[in-house]
């Protein structure tokens, strides 16, 4: 991975970026302020945070996202982690690289529907085996599936886009909302 050009990339990205609100518009600037200030913001060893990569799966109907359990966190969340720079050549290939191996789906079964980040969000992992709790900040892309997957049937999910619009946790309402907002809005070129 360039880094340098990664970086730039970004930084193009996020001065256009339109926040969805208000909390967005604060993790987006605590995204800026930190991709600018650190050498290699992607590198997963750096322990004062680093950027993440995940990918939303719509079902090929558009009807639907797909969640798994994360085991470590226990709870349902879309698929996603950290960007290998030594593997990866960009944000968005990470993104796929992950859904890929948490899936097991083909990338021939697969189409992107964002080549930018459709959403940013900033958390806390906490800490774990030694290494110090620290902010993740994820870039998520949105994938469709182009015929129905065959996944197990233990650890996940497929929820309507409605049910997840309605979601606890604010950062899965956020990004189903803005999901929707696209759909809405891809539907009415069609």
């Amino acid at each position: 991975m360039n880094i340098k050009l990664q970086k730039n990339l970004l930084l193009d990205f996020f001065a256009q970026y339109q926040p969805f609100d208000e909390y967005e518009q604060e993790m987006l600037a605590d995204a800026q302020d930190f991709l600018e200030a650190q050498e290699n913001p992607f590198d997963p060893k750096l322990q004062v945070g680093h950027f993440t990569a995940s990918s939303i799966l719509l079902s090929h109907d558009n009807t639907q996202i797909l969640l798994h359990h994360h085991l470590k966190l226990d709870r349902w969340l879309q698929f996603g982690g950290h960007i290998e720079p030594e593997i990866d050549l960009s944000v968005s290939q990470a993104a796929l690289r992950e859904l890929m191996e948490e899936t097991g789906i083909s990338v021939v079964a697969l189409s992107v529907l964002t080549g930018d980040p459709i959403d940013l969000d900033v958390h806390l992992i906490p800490e774990r085996d030694g290494f110090p709790a620290h902010p993740h900040y994820d870039l998520r892309y949105v994938f469709r599936m182009t015929m129905p997957p065959r996944l197990p049937e233990e650890g996940f999910k497929w929820y309507t886009i409605e049910a997840l619009c309605n979601w606890e946790e604010g950062s899965i309402r956020r990004f189903a909302r803005k999901v929707a907002l696209m759909l809405q809005d891809e539907s009415k070129t069609q």
